[in-house]
């Protein structure tokens, strides 16, 4: 059996305690990323991120199959030196049916009380199919939204390496019965992607319903094969064409998107078949299987990733063209640069930073308000207390708390 090169980080002390020392100075933060960047092993990754789509656990219909839960926790429980966290789909397919639904509802307010219903239900067939094997689960509820908040994020980090530590196998549900984007756009593959960051994975796995990204269309042509090797998602992309909202959902595209997330932390990707039982088991022995993406050679620190993969901003700040070239040679932002404020934020809270055409040029930690930035946007810095009326510093965006686009395809 062939055995890929997962480019995945072994988990040290400096790993573990990154959250705690984002403080720390710029060379430091260089050498640790690109040790973990570097950082190659012929051995299994040692901790997977498994994402399963309502597709695979119901096989194709519309009923979650427990067989398909049997098959997944046989294949966890045979691999006992891989720690393994589960991003599950199928709250909805688990509950639409108890409302009286004969087909998964189409309205949010009716998929929202399905997945209320369905989750109950999903958590009792990973319960059940677990503890056949020994194994015991813990749910961990999570939304792309919940994770934005940094607090929340180091809360639930901390969380979720207790449960591992314990030898739970950790199954995040998206909260869809509060959650309408998660619903609306199948986002669960971006949502594995922040989890695979939260937990330091050393590998992400998405499981579909075709055995991985093929450059023709299998149907069309029965001999194709899927792409093995990719250095990156931009290799894949011309393969995967969004044709309609509807049949993106779930689709290809949000998988090299994630892919791309995944990446920037120095996480490998595997889209694979979840229809083969025998695909699963391959990937925790370290073979080879599906599509494998090479992780981002120079990956993001903690902090300037979970800035990076972040979807929704509660505001932004467009600044002129000279902000852009500052911040692009590594300047903090100051209050001259910037020309106008939209939305509503905080003080501590992620921003967006935009120029005058409307492109993200960065994101990052907001030093004030925005009814403060209000007042001194376009202002010297000398004269943000006098107009503050208090000590309240020169800098609306600090450098080292700032995640700067460079190039066209980081947007």
């Amino acid at each position: 059996m062939d055995k890929h090169n997962y480019n995945i980080r072994m988990h040290d002390t400096a790993t573990k305690k990154v959250l705690s020392r984002e403080s720390a100075g710029s060379q430091t933060t260089r050498a640790r990323s690109t040790s973990r960047a570097n950082r190659l092993s012929e051995r299994p990754a040692r901790r997977i991120v498994l994402k399963l789509g309502s597709r695979i656990l119901t096989e194709g219909n519309t009923q979650l199959s427990p067989d398909r839960f049997a098959q997944v926790a046989s294949a966890v429980a045979a691999a006992p030196e891989v720690e393994i966290v589960i991003v599950s789909s199928g709250a909805i397919a688990a509950g639409f049916s108890t409302l009286g639904f004969s087909a998964p509802p189409q309205r949010i307010e009716d998929r929202q009380a399905a997945a209320a219903v369905g989750q109950t239900h999903l958590m009792g067939l990973w319960a059940s199919a677990f503890a056949e094997v020994g194994k015991n689960v813990g749910q961990v509820l999570l939304t792309n939204d919940g994770l934005a908040d940094r607090r929340r994020y180091v809360t639930a980090r901390q969380a979720m390496g207790s449960l591992l530590s314990a030898g739970i196998v950790p199954i995040v549900n998206e909260n869809d019965a509060v959650s309408v984007d998660e619903i609306m756009v199948g986002d669960n593959d971006s949502l594995a992607a922040m989890t695979a960051a939260l937990v330091d994975a050393h590998l992400l796995v998405l499981l579909t319903d075709v055995a991985g990204v093929y450059r023709e269309d299998p149907a069309n042509t029965p001999a194709a094969e899927p792409v093995a090797f990719a250095r990156g998602v931009d290799e894949l992309r011309e393969f995967c064409y969004r044709k309609s909202a509807a049949e993106s959902i779930g689709g290809m595209v949000t998988k090299l998107d994630a892919a791309e997330k995944a990446g920037r932390y120095g996480i490998p990707t595997v889209i694979a078949s979840g229809s083969d039982p025998s695909a699963l088991t391959t990937v925790l022995a370290g073979g080879r299987v599906g599509t494998l993406i090479a992780a981002d050679p120079k990956p993001l620190r903690a902090r300037k990733h979970w800035m990076s993969v972040q979807s929704r901003l509660p505001g932004s700040l467009v600044v002129d063209d000279g902000a852009v070239r500052a911040i692009q040679k590594s300047a903090s932002l100051l209050p001259s640069g910037v020309v106008e404020v939209r939305g509503r934020f905080r003080s501590g809270d992620l921003v967006s930073v935009v120029d005058q055409t409307g492109t993200e040029r960065a994101r990052g930690i907001v030093r004030f308000d925005d009814r403060d930035v209000e007042r001194i946007r376009g202002l010297h810095s000398t004269e943000v207390d006098r107009v503050l009326d208090r000590r309240a510093g020169n800098v609306v965006m600090r450098t080292d708390c700032m995640f700067v686009f460079e190039r066209s395809e980081d947007r």
